[in-house]
């Protein structure tokens, strides 16, 4: 048997880290460690990447991002984790065991809530005796089931409370559950803060309510408020950042700088102005954000970039053909009246440079240019995408931009340069990067 753990999370900087290592043995003995990100704006992806086996970017919602986890995931039997949970030492075996009958097993484990607080330990046991009286488990004891079960069973609804009495019922209706004895080990953060009366009739009182009929959207804004709190929205609405990126795999990136300083330290390089010019993206909340790849979409880097609902594959012989193809597919989308297409290999650009762009594009500019120091440019901006907007340009040489201005020119659109900034191509851009602030941080790739 080979065991799925998928963990969804959303802003867990604090403890994502302790959780991974205490699944470190498991990802030893062959298991996979799925993360799967709901937008964090914190360290939580950073801290995560180097302690998972595949990290994912999805939406917001813990059914939805466990259904994610469960559609990349490889294993016989899956586990679903929260990030503030620790699994039994016995967890291994048990889930072998069930796994190795006739019919494979569902369940979960006992719990076990952090703290020396009497009151601590009659809340598990109460928790414990009513998931074994009703067969219904809460998110933290750490529901198993089969991969095959789980899909005959349509996986979990996507509302964004309840998620677990929900899939517990529909489990329930194929297969008897087997919960196990074994405890996992839980955080009590949440008795602690709100205190032990509150919480307790809070919990009660949300799934009365659910079982009365009561929408899990609207239960949700009342126990997840911070999560569920849209904000002020973008400034650009109607735009869209569409990020163009090659599957970051050693000899394929970067190649006219690999002939200098070799495949793997130009896929380090490569993965490191990547992770920066999407974070400038994210951090900078302009308008949503799309990722347009070359090669294999599902490359695992790019999975834990994006929201992978929001990626696609490029399409057309060549850059020119691959930029109108995709500019043209997002401007059809429906309330989209301008796209901003930028490189993965512009370190430098910023909040307030693509913002300059953005804004050109409101007033009615129908093409916006970033030149780059060697001729070509760092990024577009189109409100339109016509037929043979890119027809003569020779992609790759010093004449790149001037051969764009000319033909925008002959098509009659409006157009608009910003400052020049750069990109990196070759050995001799690399003393550009000590231009950055903060400092860009790489290594070489496998």
């Amino acid at each position: 048997m080979r065991l799925s753990v998928i963990i969804p999370v959303w802003n867990e900087e604090d403890g994502i880290a302790a959780c991974l290592e205490c699944l470190r043995p498991l990802a030893e003995g062959g298991h996979e460690i799925i993360v799967v990100d709901g937008g964090s704006s914190d360290q939580t992806r950073a801290l995560a990447r180097p302690l998972c086996t595949l990290l994912l970017r999805g939406g917001r919602g813990r059914g939805l991002q466990m259904n994610l986890g469960a559609r990349f995931a490889a294993g016989d039997m899956l586990l679903f984790l929260h990030a503030d949970n620790r699994l039994p030492e016995q967890a291994e075996a048990v889930l072998t065991a069930a796994f190795a009958n006739g019919e494979p097993d569902w369940g979960w484990f006992d719990v076990r809530l952090e703290g020396r607080r009497g009151v601590f330990r009659l809340i598990a046991g109460l928790m414990n005796l009513r998931a074994r009286l009703s067969g219904v488990c809460t998110g933290d004891q750490a529901l198993f089931v089969p991969a095959s079960l789980f899909q005959r069973a349509g996986g979990f609804p996507e509302i964004p409370l309840m998620e677990d009495i929900a899939i517990c019922r529909r489990l329930g209706r194929i297969a008897r559950p087997q919960p196990q004895r074994f405890p996992t080990l839980t955080s009590a953060r949440r008795w602690e803060n709100q205190g032990v009366l509150r919480t307790i009739l809070q919990m009660w009182r949300l799934r009365l309510l659910y079982f009365f009929g009561v929408s899990p959207e609207h239960l949700a804004r009342e126990y997840y408020p911070a999560l569920h709190d849209s904000g002020p929205g973008y400034p650009y609405p109607g735009a869209r950042i569409l990020v163009f990126a090659k599957a970051p795999e050693a000899g394929k990136v970067k190649t006219r700088l690999a002939r200098d300083i070799g495949a793997g330290a130009a896929l380090g390089l490569y993965l490191a102005m990547l992770r920066r010019v999407f974070a400038t993206v994210e951090q900078a909340a302009l308008a949503e954000a799309h990722l347009w790849a070359a090669g294999n979409p599902r490359h695992p880097e790019l999975l834990g970039l994006c929201d992978v609902r929001c990626i696609h594959r490029q399409e057309g012989d060549d850059l020119g053909e691959r930029m109108r193809h995709a500019a043209a597919r997002e401007l059809a989308a429906e309330d989209v009246d301008s796209v901003l297409i930028i490189g993965s290999d512009c370190p430098a650009l910023t909040a307030d440079y693509l913002e300059s762009a953005l804004a050109a594009l409101a007033d009615g500019v129908e093409l916006v240019l970033g030149p780059a120091r060697d001729g070509g440019y760092v990024l577009i901006g189109l409100r339109k995408a016509p037929a043979g907007l890119f027809d003569g340009v020779e992609w790759g040489g010093a004449n790149v931009r001037e051969q764009t201005l000319a033909r925008a020119g002959e098509l009659g659109l409006r157009r608009h340069l910003l400052a020049p900034s750069w990109d990196v191509d070759t050995a001799a851009d690399l003393s550009l990067l000590q231009e950055l602030r903060p400092p860009l941080s790489w290594e070489p790739g496998p």
